[in-house]
């Protein structure tokens, strides 16, 4: 039997700092309404947070990426089943309460807690391969803490010897680089768009403190410790850098590759997701979401660039593969049709090594659905436009035209004079009248003059390579199948948004880009498509297809 190390703590390093969501976060809460949206964490005082388990998790995989489950981890905590054989861990993180400003009180705590009623509803839908409409029982919704909001980052790492003190440091800025290079994302929907977060350096304090004699405990009583220079904080960011370039060089896998994937692109009709709020006098909006507390802008939401491009993967593995989307029958069993949609899902194995497999609920039918849940190597951010609303005149939308308006105009006036939004009224026509038919008329405030960021996707190469089916590995074939629907999008194949069959959704790409986080070279998709890489993916790829295909 091996004795379980113990956690004597002589020295301890302390992190203090904040955390800045650059996309919207969810971390589940307890909810009483199965059918309700999902609600977010919130503490004994019912303040917005993050516990410290939902930290601990991502922050272990940032620092240890790579790392097999089944390695004993004396710095993180183990435990062997069947065994004694267990560590705590090192590491003590606290749970990160959610506020909208970096103040504190004279204790030291945040004094600016977010306020619950800045929460937004984000919702999602899966579409049934075969009618192009919601998959039945795929609809949910839940709730996000905005962009730009706070979160209070406190953290400990005990450090028993002085054998462990100068590898303790490293881990420490190892760590800081990774979160100053937005690294950390945490929460529900990550690979959707959510929960990507980056350490704010100029507000980060790290203490080292020394228990070993008196001066050092007066110390940490006195004034925290002993705290490092200011600069500390760049030389870790270095650091990480270099450590990254040494890896890259020496063809280390401790750290997963990753592939950034920046599409420059301006749209050439009007590009939306709707909203699932209607307005008053308007009925279909544009989803928006908070950059500031009484700022908002319009978004594509990561779930819905996903599903796009998911969607057309998909098309292309189904046209190589000649299989067709599995259906039901409308009138059958709610199970039923909801298996025949996972079933969908299940048959494209390339393409879900890209995008990722749904549970099953453990429910196998043998159809080729009884693959384990996996996530998705494909990260898709939101996309927000170059737009900054005023909050207050967006809520204007939701009431009647004759309320207060905005410099003796309606809000969607406003709206279209100063934000590039324009009112545009539908009808149906009667095909017996030829009128407009009854209860059919419907308007759309659509986005005319605004520009958008890039879309931003991130590849996990290391979870891609490790994908394989029927024992043949996934990995190349999938970044062939990536390759192929960049090129389609570069190519205008793809429209993004609400009502795609109906004039809306065309985009113009002007460059597509391809880099390693941390490397300032790139390469545009034309030239990698034209390298010796690329056709080496394209046998991969036709490999992975045609055996055992009739294509």
């Amino acid at each position: 039997m091996t004795t379980p190390p113990a956690r004597a703590t002589v020295r301890r390093l302390r992190v203090r700092g904040w955390l800045k969501t650059l996309s919207p976060l969810h971390v589940g809460g307890a909810g009483h309404d199965p059918n309700g949206v999902l609600p977010v964490a919130t503490d004994g005082q019912g303040r917005l947070y993050v516990p410290g388990t939902g930290l601990a998790g991502p922050l272990r995989a940032l620092l240890r990426p790579g790392r097999s489950t089944s390695e004993p981890d004396t710095l993180w905590g183990f435990s062997e089943p069947g065994t004694r054989n267990a560590a705590v861990s090192r590491f003590v993180v606290h749970g990160a309460l959610i506020c909208s400003g970096t103040d504190l009180d004279d204790a030291g705590e945040p004094a600016a807690p977010l306020d619950p009623s800045r929460l937004e509803i984000r919702h999602s839908v899966g579409i049934d391969r075969h009618r192009g409409t919601a998959a039945h029982g795929f609809l949910h919704a839940r709730t996000v803490v905005p962009k730009g909001s706070l979160l209070r980052f406190a953290l400990d790492l005990n450090s028993g010897t002085d054998d462990t003190w100068d590898e303790d440091r490293r881990r420490i800025r190892r760590l800081l680089a990774l979160l100053a290079d937005r690294r950390l994302r945490l929460g529900a929907a990550k690979t959707r768009g959510l929960g990507r977060l980056v350490l704010l350096q100029d507000l980060t304090e790290v203490y080292e403190q020394d228990l070993t004699g008196a001066d050092g405990l007066f110390a940490v009583l006195g004034r925290g410790g002993t705290k490092t220079e200011p600069s500390t904080a760049d030389r870790a960011h270095e650091a990480g850098r270099q450590e990254d370039q040494e890896r890259r060089e020496h063809r280390v896998d401790a750290s997963p590759g990753l592939l950034d994937v920046t599409i420059s692109w301006r749209p050439t009709a009007p590009v939306m997701v709707r909203s699932a709020t209607d307005g008053f006098t308007v009925d279909a909006l544009p989803l928006t979401s908070a950059v500031s507390p009484d700022r908002l802008s319009p978004v594509l939401p990561g779930s819905a660039l996903k599903g796009v491009l998911r969607s057309h993967a998909e098309r292309i593995e189904r046209t190589v593969r000649r299989i067709d989307a599995p259906t039901v029958d409308p009138d059958a069993p709610a199970p039923d049709r909801s298996a025949a949609f996972r079933r969908q899902l299940a048959q494209l194995p390339v393409a879900n090594a890209l995008f990722g497999t749904a549970p099953d609920g453990g429910k196998a039918t043998g159809d080729g659905d009884d693959r384990p849940q996996s996530a998705g190597a494909v990260i898709v951010d939101d996309c927000y436009a170059n737009a900054e609303i005023p909050a207050d005149l967006w809520s204007g939308l939701h009431q009647p035209d004759d309320a207060p308006d905005f410099a003796g105009r309606t809000a969607w006036e406003t709206l279209r004079d100063e934000h590039g939004m324009e009112r545009a009224d539908h009808v149906a026509i009667d095909r017996w009248t030829g009128g407009a038919a009854d209860g059919r008329l419907y308007s759309t405030l659509e986005p005319q003059g605004l520009e958008w960021e890039p879309i931003s996707l991130t590849v996990d190469l290391a979870r891609l390579g490790s994908r394989d089916h029927d024992g043949r590995p996934l990995g190349d074939a999938a970044q062939a199948l990536l390759m192929l629907t960049l090129r389609d999008l570069q190519a205008g194949r793809i429209r993004l948004g609400f009502a795609v069959n109906r004039g809306m959704g065309d985009i113009q790409v002007t460059s597509v880009t391809l880099g390693r986080p941390g490397d300032d070279r790139t390469t545009t998709l034309d030239d990698f498509l034209a390298g010796d890489r690329a056709r080496a993916l394209t046998e991969a790829w036709r490999s992975c297809t045609t055996e055992g295909s009739p294509a």
